[in-house]
């Protein structure tokens, strides 16, 4: 049976540079989403709200798995904790609070 060492056995063969490059590498994979102010919050709600009653489509960015994710889409329903966005090439359920800002699609054109 092997008995592996992990990391520790690579560990002394790297320069401190790139020890600390791996720290900054690992710590911007851990980045937390941004902490969205009350007007954020109010300005996003009301974006989604008239997305969703006028059903135009709307550019949602999202935090998911330690990154930011756009998607483009008609929201088809919504809850308190969820939305159903259809986009072109399938239907997505999206948490609320993982959404981090919202754009009606007509704004990309003004």
């Amino acid at each position: 049976m092997i008995q592996d060492r992990g990391n520790i056995k690579w560990a002394s063969l790297m320069l401190p540079e790139h020890l600390e490059l791996l720290r900054e590498y690992k710590q911007e994979r851990t980045e937390q989403p941004r902490e969205l102010t009350e007007w954020e919050l109010e300005e996003l709600q009301q974006t989604i709200d008239q997305a969703f009653n006028q059903q135009l489509d709307i550019k949602l960015e999202v935090w998911k798995d330690y990154k930011i994710t756009q998607w483009t889409g008609i929201i088809k329903s919504m809850n308190t904790n969820e939305l159903i966005l259809e986009t072109l090439l399938n239907t997505k359920s999206i948490p609320i609070q993982s959404i981090q800002s919202a754009q009606l699609d007509t704004d990309y054109y003004d």
